[in-house]
Formats: C-alpha cells, sequence, structure tokens
C-alpha cells in the first residue's frame, strides 16, 4: 500500500522568522513532502484556536508579507519539499493579485491556497495569473460540495490534487474517521480519479491512527494545528528541528 503524502504546516513569522524556519526544516526532514506556510490574516474564517492565536501573535510582532516569501525562498532552498503560501483574499488585494503570485514563482513556491476564493467566483484574474507563472492554484471541497461541482473542480483545475476538507467548521479539534466521513472521501476520490486528479485531506488530522484509517482511500493528509501544538509546546527546545522532525516521524509511523 503507498504510504500517505503529509502536507505540513507552519503560521509565517510565528513565533519569529527563526523558529519558522527550523519548524519548517523539521517537518520536511522528519518526511512531509508538502508544507503549508500559512500568511498570519486577522480574521481566519477557516482556523481553529491554535492557528488564529499564533496568527494573531504574528502579526502583533509586525508580520509583513515579506516575510512570508523569505521563510517559502528559504525552506524551498534549504529542504527541495514543495512548499506553498496558504492565506485569505484580504492579504493578496493588499499587496497586489499580480505582484503576490509572481512574488511566489520567485521564491520557488509550488502552490497557492486561499480559501475565501470559491471555485466558480469572480477571482479577479488569480486563477490565471497561477497558472501563466506556474503555481498550483489549490481548489477546496466540503461534504457538502455536490458530485457534480467536485467534477467540475477536478476538470478544470490544473493543481495534481484538491484539498478535502473533513468536516463542516473550523480547524483544531481532532476529526472522527466515520463512516460517514469515510463514503465522503470515497465518492470524491472516485470522482477526482476519474479527472487524473487526487485528494489531500485536512481539518483535524492530528494523530498516526487517523492516517492508519485513511491509508490507501486518499493521496495525502494535511496537518496544521498538530504543528502549532507541538512548536508550542517546544518554544524553549534548543533544537526545535530535531523536535519536529521526530513528531512528523511519529504522525507517519502508522
Amino acid at each position: 500500500m503507498q504510504k500517505l503524502e503529509l502536507m505540513g504546516h507552519i503560521v509565517a513569522g510565528y513565533p519569529d522568522i527563526k523558529t519558522c524556519l527550523c519548524a519548517g526544516t523539521g517537518i520536511c526532514r522528519g518526511g512531509a513532502n508538502f508544507l503549508e506556510v500559512q500568511f498570519p490574516f486577522s480574521d481566519g474564517n477557516a482556523d481553529g484556536v491554535l492557528i488564529q492565536e499564533a496568527s494573531d501573535y504574528s502579526i502583533k510582532h509586525h508580520f509583513q508579507p515579506k516575510d512570508g516569501f523569505l521563510i517559502i525562498k528559504t525552506l524551498v532552498k534549504n529542504t527541495s519539499k514543495h512548499v506553498l503560501a496558504m492565506t485569505y483574499a484580504n492579504i493578496i488585494f493588499q499587496y497586489g493579485i499580480s505582484e503576490f503570485v509572481k512574488e511566489l514563482k520567485e521564491c520557488g513556491a509550488y502552490g497557492l491556497i486561499v480559501p475565501d476564493f470559491c471555485f466558480d467566483q469572480d477571482d479577479f484574474g488569480l486563477r490565471q495569473i497561477c497558472l501563466q507563472e506556474g503555481i498550483y492554484f489549490i481548489e477546496l471541497i466540503t461534504p457538502l460540495t455536490p458530485s457534480r461541482r467536485i467534477k467540475s473542480i477536478a476538470k478544470y483545475t490544473r493543481s495534481p490534487f484538491i484539498y478535502a476538507v473533513a468536516r463542516n467548521g473550523i480547524t483544531g479539534n481532532q476529526t472522527t474517521i466515520s463512516e460517514e466521513l469515510l463514503h465522503y472521501i470515497h465518492e470524491a476520490n472516485e470522482i477526482c480519479l476519474s479527472e487524473s486528479k487526487h485528494i489531500m485531506i485536512g481539518f483535524g488530522i492530528n494523530d498516526s491512527s487517523q492516517l492508519q484509517m485513511l491509508a490507501g482511500k486518499v493521496y495525502g493528509v494535511v496537518a496544521g494545528s498538530y504543528f502549532v501544538r507541538v512548536i508550542n509546546e517546544n518554544l524553549d527546545s534548543s533544537d526545535l528541528v530535531s523536535t519536529l522532525q521526530e513528531a512528523t516521524q511519529k504522525l507517519l509511523d502508522y
């Protein structure tokens, strides 16, 4: 059985740039081939308590988008893994859509996740600019997304995978791998595979037992709050790289 791909997550600038780089490096060394770098926003409507608190801290300590780009550029260079930016529309609008995407391209970013730029809604040219610059725009689906819409998303996206939100609500609390969730995943995965696309599932993924139940059913998983929690618990660590590496390996040990 093919091992699940893992996308880790850090909040840019939390608690500082150096710590971000150490955490991201450790996650990648631990076995994650994808890493999501979140540009903090004051009102992230998909963020749970841990990630929102980390974002608020970063903003209060003067985070700027240039810091996020620096983190991505450094991690791409140091890890050779797929590093993605995740943020909200307001940040991109303020920076300038074209400028934001071109900066990602210069940093060597793999992709971009923007939860509030829904498929089939006016994105002010964002997806087209991503296509032109070779940046994958990662689409999201939820348990409430109709099959016909999933089909349309899978058909038109240029990204090799779609981010499937495991449940309605926000990130953070552990998601129960129920029969209902497995049914949703199976149906969505079948639709996406018919268009040669894969699924990575996220929201509440923080234990290796969940990965064991998902193995063979999806391409990969996304873990966010799990890594923010590990960072919070080890802020005084003298070797955060090793700490995050071990935490990643523990998650992938299923």
